[in-house]
């Protein structure tokens, strides 16, 4: 099953579909998100918790405390709305990126082609993360402590995922241009 999901990816990664992915990836994040802080009347600066490597319960509350009941109720929605989409547009932005270098730089049988499947781990954690902070947003007054430490770990997790899947992307980019530099000039 996972080695299908793996080839499902490689089956669509290619130029075209890596373009499409960056183009959705920046009206996502210069258009979307804007707009909906807009909507939401966030106010410039002020810190989003799913934004912070890892945080306890105390940090998570101290953080939601001041966008009060209005302003909560919008930041629980937007998981719902663009945070919603985000995931699934990296996932595949990433997936597509790391299938096209991995496929130029090894074997189509070996076991590092499966890494394209990373960004949809993280994916995966972060959906998990929207819908824990979600909940605790709209349970506020009520401080459900354990299940805010829980997403604080959550959330650290996607971040480690997001790591590993920009240095996969960008370590395969660097080994596929090295590697195109040493053929030209007949090293390879």
């Amino acid at each position: 099953m996972i080695k299908q999901l793996s080839n499902q990816i490689k089956n669509i990664a290619g130029w075209r579909s890596l373009a499409l992915f960056v183009l959705l990836f920046i009206v996502v994040t210069s258009m979307l998100f804007p707009t909906l802080d807009k909507l939401m009347g966030t106010p410039e600066g002020i810190e989003k918790i799913d934004t912070q490597f890892i945080y306890s319960a105390e940090r998570f509350y101290d953080v939601i405390e001041p966008y009060g009941d209005y302003g909560r109720n919008m930041y629980a929605l937007s998981h719902f709305t663009a945070d919603l989409v985000f995931p699934f547009v990296y996932a595949f932005l990433f997936g597509i990126w790391i299938s096209m270098v991995f496929g130029i730089l090894f074997r189509p049988e070996s076991w590092l082609q499966g890494l394209n499947l990373t960004p949809f781990l993280l994916m995966a954690f972060d959906l998990l993360e929207n819908t824990l902070v979600s909940i605790l947003l709209l349970a506020f007054p009520l401080r459900l402590n354990w299940l805010a430490n829980f997403a604080g770990g959550v959330t650290a997790i996607k971040w480690l995922f997001s790591g590993a899947s920009f240095v996969l992307a960008i370590s395969g980019t660097l080994a596929w241009i090295g590697k195109t530099v040493l053929r030209r000039f007949g090293q390879v």
